[in-house]
């Protein structure tokens, strides 16, 4: 580390001390509350105070030339909050003017003023690790960042903050350009601060900014839980976190792209008071595969969003449970057959539910509404005249054993949303859906009737798990009844959690003209393949566990199988411990490893990956969804242990 680099990072670093202060210190302050004494529509009365904010600088801009909006000053912060520090503005993430940071294509007025991007890393206890600077436009500046010896002066009563420089109007996106970074050497301290002059990149090639700490980053351990990637987001990320909030957006991707990343920090953006226009006016629903993937995301959206109880992030099963208003989740898979997860069949429900209430003095419940429906409506007056439908209705179970089997739980949730809406999702005006391609009809159908506002939808087909969901987004626009012309469609397309080698592996389940790989980690150990016999697959899983806990002694490892329950009977017959209420989780002398099905493994990720009898992965219309997600789950190095032949795309 030079002398240069030095300094800037000292200097950078009393200015995130100084800054986490005044962003702890304005939080904690008292806040004036104006409101009606009657507390009926505002329970307590009592205004709710958010958590405490890290107080993360992200980076720094210098502009060309001074700016009178900035005191005179050329430069200026983006943090996770607005705050001043003696004279020193720091924008909000959120805010318009941080365009300029990430380089998007929402174009501020000052994005033609740029010259430096500094962004920085810091380390778990909020210390500035270390920078990367991007230089927009060379020989411009000769010192583009001044060093100040930063303290905080006490405002004035009536100190006023300046106004916020607006975006340009109607303005044709920036140009994409980057910056090459030196890039330390595994292993190598941080870099030297070199700045060197912007190379145009082709037009198919998305910019990469903040190389160096965006690299680190994806070098360095998963934790077990998703957090926030607010200095490190590409200007293609950034362009679909800060959308506004009035428009529909479907956003497409292979595997580790980023959709979840987009997926949380969009939702932490649409709540956040600085995005002005773009932000919604009610409450954001995300909604994910599995209970696993909520507990996943969660940790981010608690430290990116200020106000949570406009946030909700669910499963679809843990939505289920909502609405049923159980205690207990229903059992089992999620359909056994197309009907029961088909939208014609909440059109019934709903018909069947408008039908009772017409004749209902006293309201309806949901079980004769289900009854109802069960019956096919009335002998004069059916449902529905089709009798592969009545024969389907007739056979359902009875209510109280409907309520206990997941493969209903979307349909008696439809009915008891449909009779009363849940108080808590009743002003939610933009749906986040992640994982989008395993949503059945029957949950979209559902999700329309919650969601009274926009969509924002990722996914990626070549990961769908089942027959019974849609293969192409137009059903799904169909379903939310949103026009082809009135949704944007995106492609994130550079892979950033995978490898290159895992990415050649596991893409040679796909169609030959979808297997272009675009990935960022271009070097890492090539996926170990390894057959085994039935009777030591026990010893051959936990030696690579062993090998796999030394390799990544601080990260997460996952083992997947179709056959996960014998996975962990093998586990435990070699001295592994289930963990207390989570089945999932599983130690040994400080080690844990998560054994799951591939179901339970969308959405996550791990350093490393045993994936257990690829043969056994459920298939799809000729497609293997279940298992191609299995295979990129992994970040840093892939296993695959079988017994039986390896399925004849892996053998090529």
């Amino acid at each position: 580390m030079n002398d240069e680099l030095k300094l800037a990072l000292e200097d950078e670093r009393a200015a995130q001390r100084r800054y986490s202060q005044r962003v702890r210190d304005e939080a904690r302050a008292p806040i004036k509350y104006e409101g009606p004494q009657n507390t009926q529509w505002t329970g307590d009365g009592r205004p709710k105070f958010p958590p405490a904010p890290l107080g993360y600088l992200l980076g720094r801009v210098a502009l060309t030339h001074p700016n009178d909006m900035l005191g005179g000053r050329n430069d200026f912060y983006i943090g996770e909050r607005h705050v001043e520090l003696d004279g020193v503005e720091v924008f909000s993430w959120a805010a318009p003017v941080a365009c300029t940071f990430y380089q998007g294509t929402a174009h501020h007025e000052w994005c033609d003023d740029v010259a430096v991007i500094r962004s920085f890393d810091h380390k778990p206890n909020g210390e500035i690790k270390t920078l990367a600077e991007d230089v927009i436009r060379d020989g411009v500046l000769e010192v583009p960042f001044e060093k100040r010896a930063l303290s905080i002066p006490n405002p004035a009563p009536d100190a006023r903050r300046r106004p916020l420089p607006r975006p340009r109007p109607s303005a044709p996106p920036a140009p994409q350009v980057v910056t090459p970074l030196a890039v330390p050497p595994q292993g190598t301290s941080a870099p030297d601060l070199e700045r060197r002059p912007t190379v145009s990149t082709p037009a198919a090639e998305p910019l990469i900014r903040a190389e160096a700490v965006l690299r680190s980053r994806m070098e360095a351990p998963r934790g077990k839980s998703l957090r926030p990637v607010l200095s490190t987001l590409q200007p293609d990320q950034y362009e679909l976190v800060s959308y506004p909030a009035d428009q529909n957006l479907i956003v497409e991707g292979p595997p580790g792209t980023g959709k979840t990343i987009v997926a949380t920090h969009r939702a932490a953006y649409l709540l956040n008071h600085e995005a002005g226009e773009n932000a919604t006016i009610g409450d954001v629903l995300i909604v994910g595969p599995t209970v696993g993937y909520s507990q996943h995301v969660r940790g981010v959206i608690g430290d990116l969003v200020e106000d949570n109880d406009r946030i909700h992030v669910l499963s679809t099963i843990e939505l289920a449970v909502l609405l049923l208003g159980s205690k207990v989740p229903p059992k089992g898979p999620g359909s056994t057959t197309w009907r029961d997860c088909d939208w014609e069949l909440g059109s019934m429900a709903r018909a069947a539910a408008s039908r009772l209430r017409a004749k209902s003095r006293h309201g309806i419940a949901a079980h004769e509404v289900y009854d109802y429906l069960r019956a096919n409506g009335k002998p004069d007056l059916p449902l529905t005249h089709d009798k592969e439908w009545a024969t389907y209705l007739v056979d359902l179970p009875n209510y109280p054993q409907a309520l206990q089997v997941r493969a209903h739980a979307a349909l008696i949730s439809l009915i008891k949303w449909t009779i009363t809406q849940h108080r808590s999702l009743s002003n939610v005006t933009h749906a986040i859906v992640d994982e989008a391609q395993d949503m059945t009809s029957l949950e979209w159908f559902l999700l329309e009737s919650i969601n009274a506002g926009t969509w924002t939808i990722l996914g990626d087909h070549n990961q769908r798990r089942s027959d019974h969901t849609f293969d192409n987004w137009d059903r799904v626009l169909e379903m939310i009844d949103v026009s082809y012309d009135g949704v944007a469609f995106r492609q994130l397309d550079r892979g950033y959690r995978s490898t290159r080698p895992i990415l050649e592996y596991a893409n040679k389940l796909l169609p030959r003209p979808e297997r272009k790989i675009r990935a960022f980690q271009k070097v890492g150990p090539i996926p170990v393949v390894m057959r085994t016999s039935s009777d030591d697959l026990g010893l051959a899983i936990t030696s690579q566990l062993a090998r796999l806990f030394e390799a990544y002694p601080s990260g997460t490892t996952a083992v997947i199988s179709p056959n996960f329950e014998t996975i962990r009977t093998l586990l435990r017959a070699r001295g592994w411990q289930g963990q207390h209420g989570n089945v999932e989780v599983w130690s040994l002398n400080g080690k844990t490893v998560r054994v799951f099905g591939p179901n339970a493994a969308r959405g996550l990720e791990f350093d490393a990956v045993v994936v257990v009898e690829p043969t056994d992965f459920p298939m799809n219309v000729g497609r293997q969804g279940p298992l191609y997600t299995s295979l990129t789950r992994a970040n840093r190095e892939l296993v695959v242990i079988h017994i039986k032949p390896l399925p004849d795309a892996l053998r090529r």
